[in-house]
Protein backbone atom coordinates (compact mmCIF):
# COMPACT_ATOMS: atom_id res chain seq x y z
CA UNK A 1 0.00 0.00 0.00
CA UNK A 2 2.65 1.94 1.09
CA UNK A 3 4.00 1.58 -2.51
CA UNK A 4 0.94 3.22 -4.54
CA UNK A 5 0.70 7.00 -5.36
CA UNK A 6 -1.32 9.26 -2.65
CA UNK A 7 -4.06 10.32 -5.05
CA UNK A 8 -4.76 6.09 -5.83
CA UNK A 9 -5.20 5.82 -1.81
CA UNK A 10 -7.10 8.87 -1.09
CA UNK A 11 -9.39 7.77 -4.34
CA UNK A 12 -9.76 4.42 -2.83
CA UNK A 13 -10.29 5.16 0.43
CA UNK A 14 -13.29 7.91 -0.75
CA UNK A 15 -15.30 4.89 -3.07
CA UNK A 16 -14.87 2.24 -0.26
CA UNK A 17 -16.19 5.38 2.53
CA UNK A 18 -19.32 5.43 -0.25
CA UNK A 19 -19.57 1.86 -0.56
CA UNK A 20 -19.39 0.99 3.10
CA UNK A 21 -21.94 3.70 4.12
CA UNK A 22 -24.47 2.58 1.31
CA UNK A 23 -24.02 -1.27 2.05
CA UNK A 24 -24.67 -0.63 5.78
CA UNK A 25 -28.11 1.11 4.94
CA UNK A 26 -29.26 -1.32 2.34
CA UNK A 27 -28.29 -4.07 4.64
CA UNK A 28 -31.12 -2.62 7.37
CA UNK A 29 -33.39 -0.81 5.14
CA UNK A 30 -33.65 -2.52 1.69
CA UNK A 31 -32.58 -1.14 -1.47
CA UNK A 32 -35.60 0.77 -2.25
CA UNK A 33 -35.82 2.25 0.88
CA UNK A 34 -32.45 4.19 0.68
CA UNK A 35 -31.77 7.23 -1.46
CA UNK A 36 -28.39 8.15 -2.81
CA UNK A 37 -28.63 11.36 -0.69
CA UNK A 38 -29.18 9.65 2.19
CA UNK A 39 -25.74 7.66 1.23
CA UNK A 40 -23.86 10.87 0.46
CA UNK A 41 -24.86 12.01 4.10
CA UNK A 42 -23.72 9.00 5.67
CA UNK A 43 -20.57 9.05 3.61
CA UNK A 44 -20.34 12.95 4.15
CA UNK A 45 -19.91 13.20 -0.11
CA UNK A 46 -21.53 14.93 -2.58
CA UNK A 47 -23.92 13.08 -5.36
CA UNK A 48 -21.14 14.27 -7.93
CA UNK A 49 -18.70 12.07 -5.89
CA UNK A 50 -20.94 9.46 -5.30
CA UNK A 51 -22.02 9.04 -9.22
CA UNK A 52 -18.18 9.52 -9.92
CA UNK A 53 -17.71 6.04 -8.52
CA UNK A 54 -20.85 4.25 -8.64
CA UNK A 55 -22.62 5.39 -12.05
CA UNK A 56 -26.11 4.03 -10.91
CA UNK A 57 -27.47 2.70 -7.21
CA UNK A 58 -27.71 -0.39 -8.40
CA UNK A 59 -23.62 -0.74 -8.95
CA UNK A 60 -22.78 -0.86 -5.03
CA UNK A 61 -24.98 -4.25 -5.12
CA UNK A 62 -22.43 -5.37 -7.79
CA UNK A 63 -19.68 -4.00 -6.42
CA UNK A 64 -21.07 -6.19 -3.04
CA UNK A 65 -20.96 -8.91 -4.97
CA UNK A 66 -17.64 -8.70 -5.53
CA UNK A 67 -16.18 -8.02 -2.61
CA UNK A 68 -18.51 -10.90 -0.75
CA UNK A 69 -17.27 -13.78 -3.30
CA UNK A 70 -13.70 -12.19 -2.77
CA UNK A 71 -13.96 -12.89 0.81
CA UNK A 72 -15.35 -16.30 0.39
CA UNK A 73 -12.73 -17.41 -2.19
CA UNK A 74 -9.82 -15.94 0.30
CA UNK A 75 -11.38 -18.20 3.53
CA UNK A 76 -11.92 -21.19 1.32
CA UNK A 77 -7.45 -21.14 0.74
CA UNK A 78 -6.88 -20.20 4.56
CA UNK A 79 -9.24 -23.63 5.06
CA UNK A 80 -9.36 -25.35 2.12
CA UNK A 81 -12.83 -27.35 1.68
CA UNK A 82 -14.15 -28.65 -1.40
CA UNK A 83 -17.07 -30.43 -3.20
CA UNK A 84 -20.72 -30.37 -1.16
CA UNK A 85 -18.82 -28.53 2.14
CA UNK A 86 -16.95 -25.63 -0.20
CA UNK A 87 -20.64 -25.40 -1.81
CA UNK A 88 -22.08 -24.93 1.97
CA UNK A 89 -20.23 -22.49 3.15
CA UNK A 90 -21.23 -19.98 0.94
CA UNK A 91 -24.51 -20.72 2.12
CA UNK A 92 -23.40 -20.35 5.88
CA UNK A 93 -21.96 -16.70 4.67
CA UNK A 94 -25.11 -16.19 3.23
CA UNK A 95 -27.21 -17.09 6.59
CA UNK A 96 -24.81 -15.03 8.63
CA UNK A 97 -25.21 -11.82 5.91
CA UNK A 98 -29.35 -12.26 6.74
CA UNK A 99 -29.19 -11.91 10.41
CA UNK A 100 -26.35 -9.12 10.35
CA UNK A 101 -27.82 -7.03 7.07
CA UNK A 102 -30.83 -8.45 6.36
CA UNK A 103 -31.60 -6.09 3.50
CA UNK A 104 -28.66 -7.46 1.31
CA UNK A 105 -29.47 -10.40 -0.14
CA UNK A 106 -33.14 -9.96 -0.69
CA UNK A 107 -31.83 -6.63 -2.67
CA UNK A 108 -29.06 -8.64 -4.78
CA UNK A 109 -31.77 -11.05 -6.02
CA UNK A 110 -34.00 -8.48 -6.73
CA UNK A 111 -31.83 -6.65 -8.72
CA UNK A 112 -30.52 -9.83 -10.71
CA UNK A 113 -34.17 -10.52 -11.30
CA UNK A 114 -34.78 -7.08 -13.14
CA UNK A 115 -31.15 -8.02 -15.16
CA UNK A 116 -32.30 -11.27 -16.11
CA UNK A 117 -28.48 -12.28 -15.81
CA UNK A 118 -25.51 -12.01 -13.65
CA UNK A 119 -23.86 -8.80 -13.34
CA UNK A 120 -20.56 -8.60 -15.06
CA UNK A 121 -18.86 -7.94 -11.47
CA UNK A 122 -15.98 -5.14 -11.65
CA UNK A 123 -12.24 -5.41 -11.40
CA UNK A 124 -11.11 -3.64 -7.98
CA UNK A 125 -7.83 -1.32 -8.42
CA UNK A 126 -4.90 -1.93 -6.66
CA UNK A 127 -5.51 0.16 -3.52
CA UNK A 128 -8.84 -0.98 -3.05
CA UNK A 129 -7.71 -4.79 -3.21
CA UNK A 130 -4.90 -3.20 -0.28
CA UNK A 131 -7.84 -1.57 1.54
CA UNK A 132 -10.25 -4.41 1.67
CA UNK A 133 -8.08 -7.23 1.79
CA UNK A 134 -4.60 -6.13 3.36
CA UNK A 135 -1.74 -8.73 3.19
CA UNK A 136 -3.85 -10.77 0.58
CA UNK A 137 -3.74 -9.02 -2.12
CA UNK A 138 -2.35 -11.58 -4.70
CA UNK A 139 -5.40 -13.73 -4.42
CA UNK A 140 -7.67 -11.14 -4.42
CA UNK A 141 -6.48 -9.82 -7.66
CA UNK A 142 -8.53 -12.81 -9.24
CA UNK A 143 -12.33 -11.66 -10.23
CA UNK A 144 -14.00 -14.24 -8.87
CA UNK A 145 -16.53 -16.56 -10.84
CA UNK A 146 -19.53 -18.08 -9.34
CA UNK A 147 -19.99 -20.75 -12.51
CA UNK A 148 -16.68 -21.28 -11.94
CA UNK A 149 -16.58 -22.07 -8.66
CA UNK A 150 -19.68 -23.97 -9.31
CA UNK A 151 -18.27 -26.08 -11.29
CA UNK A 152 -15.65 -26.79 -9.60
CA UNK A 153 -17.29 -27.61 -6.20
CA UNK A 154 -19.66 -30.15 -8.36
CA UNK A 155 -17.15 -31.84 -10.12
CA UNK A 156 -15.07 -32.93 -6.72
CA UNK A 157 -18.26 -33.88 -4.94
CA UNK A 158 -18.55 -36.32 -8.12
CA UNK A 159 -15.19 -37.29 -7.80
CA UNK A 160 -15.57 -37.65 -3.88
CA UNK A 161 -18.88 -40.13 -4.43
CA UNK A 162 -20.79 -37.35 -2.56
CA UNK A 163 -23.36 -37.12 -5.18
CA UNK A 164 -26.61 -38.88 -5.25
CA UNK A 165 -26.38 -41.83 -7.65
CA UNK A 166 -27.04 -40.41 -11.41
CA UNK A 167 -26.63 -36.63 -10.48
CA UNK A 168 -23.80 -35.31 -12.95
CA UNK A 169 -21.93 -31.82 -12.38
CA UNK A 170 -23.27 -30.61 -15.67
CA UNK A 171 -26.57 -30.66 -14.12
CA UNK A 172 -25.65 -29.60 -10.42
CA UNK A 173 -24.42 -26.64 -11.62
CA UNK A 174 -27.80 -24.83 -12.39
CA UNK A 175 -29.23 -26.53 -9.19
CA UNK A 176 -27.00 -24.89 -7.59
CA UNK A 177 -27.81 -21.81 -8.36
CA UNK A 178 -31.01 -22.38 -8.02
CA UNK A 179 -30.60 -23.35 -4.27
CA UNK A 180 -28.66 -20.44 -3.74
CA UNK A 181 -31.09 -17.61 -4.74
CA UNK A 182 -34.45 -19.80 -4.91
CA UNK A 183 -33.61 -21.93 -1.33
CA UNK A 184 -33.14 -18.01 0.39
CA UNK A 185 -36.47 -16.14 -1.16
CA UNK A 186 -38.15 -19.45 0.27
CA UNK A 187 -36.93 -18.71 3.57
CA UNK A 188 -37.19 -15.30 3.31
CA UNK A 189 -41.02 -15.30 2.10
CA UNK A 190 -41.95 -17.68 4.26
CA UNK A 191 -40.27 -15.90 7.68
CA UNK A 192 -38.04 -19.03 8.43
CA UNK A 193 -36.11 -19.00 11.62
CA UNK A 194 -32.97 -20.02 9.82
CA UNK A 195 -32.10 -19.71 6.59
CA UNK A 196 -29.31 -22.07 6.52
CA UNK A 197 -31.98 -24.93 8.00
CA UNK A 198 -34.04 -23.89 4.36
CA UNK A 199 -30.67 -24.32 2.64
CA UNK A 200 -29.85 -27.72 4.34
CA UNK A 201 -32.61 -29.21 3.20
CA UNK A 202 -32.24 -28.54 -0.58
CA UNK A 203 -28.89 -29.87 -0.05
CA UNK A 204 -29.97 -32.68 0.81
CA UNK A 205 -31.82 -33.76 -2.05
CA UNK A 206 -28.32 -33.46 -3.73
CA UNK A 207 -26.00 -35.82 -1.74
CA UNK A 208 -25.53 -39.30 -0.94
CA UNK A 209 -27.00 -41.05 1.70
CA UNK A 210 -24.22 -42.36 3.92
CA UNK A 211 -24.07 -46.26 4.54
CA UNK A 212 -25.46 -47.00 8.19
Amino acid sequence: MGDLPLRERKKAKAKLAVYQAGIALIGQNGFRSVSVEEICRQAEVSKVTFFNFFPRKEDLLVYFMRVWLTERVLELEEEPLRGVAAFRHLLVKVHECSQTEPGLMPSLISLLAELRMHPCVPDLSEAEIALLFPGRERIAQANPDMFQLFDEWAREAAEDGELREGLEPELVVPSWFSVFYGAFLTAYLYRADSVLDVYDAHLRLFVREKEQ
